[in-house]
């Protein structure tokens, strides 16, 4: 929890650096894909957690089946409620289960070619030279904006999704997930990328006043 308040106000930090609307070319590609990417991860954690509540209803019903038998008539006659009550919950959510995915598809594809086209545009900037001064933030040479840039175009939106996934599974599972320190973090976590970016120009400014 500390650390997800740390990361959302250096996200913040970094916003309110520059009124909205006011980002270089550069800067708005990288923030479309965390902001695409952020999208993968609520959409990867709403369908983790769909597929969860209807195993726990199955799980829960097993459970009451299991017990009844060895109840007495009054308490089996509780339980055999509760399995009739529970199973009308999930005859319910397996109903509605494939529309909601269905859903979550259109999501996932709408923010996959949002990364595509944000990846494409950063491409090109690596790639032509002589796109300089208007496309990023003057405070930045631009051997530091291809480094971002390159950084931005590491993952595929199919590795963010996978990520993604993997993530929320493992957040279901009360399972860690990497820190933003780590060797394998990524980019999934709300606000990640934004905070990412704040970190490492602050780290950047630091060094040079120091130097």
């Amino acid at each position: 929890m500390i650390q997800d308040v740390t990361w959302t106000k250096a996200g913040q930090i970094f916003a309110a650096a520059r009124p909205v609307g006011a980002l270089f070319p550069l800067e708005s590609a990288m923030d479309e894909i965390g902001r695409a990417a952020r999208d993968l991860a609520f959409c990867e954690a709403a369908e983790v957690i769909a597929d969860n509540r209807i195993m726990v209803l199955r799980e829960m019903i097993t459970a009451c089946k299991a017990e009844i038998y060895l109840q007495d008539d009054a308490v089996a006659a509780e339980l055999q409620a509760a399995v009739e009550g529970l199973g009308e919950e999930l005859e319910s959510f397996e109903e509605t289960r494939p529309l909601e995915a269905a859903f979550r598809a259109d999501q996932r594809d709408q923010a996959c070619a949002r990364i595509s086209a944000a990846q494409t545009r950063l491409r090109s900037f690596v790639a032509n030279p002589l796109q300089e001064a208007e496309l990023f933030d003057p405070a930045l040479s631009r051997e530091e904006a291809v480094e971002l840039a390159r950084a931005a175009l590491a993952r595929s939106p199919e590795d963010i999704v996978l990520s993604a996934r993997a993530e929320a599974r493992a957040r279901v599972a009360g399972a860690p997930i990497p820190v933003p320190g780590g060797e394998n973090y990524h980019f999934t976590q709300p606000e990640g990328w934004t905070a990412w970016l704040a970190t490492r120009l602050a780290a950047r400014t630091g060094l040079a006043m120091r130097g």
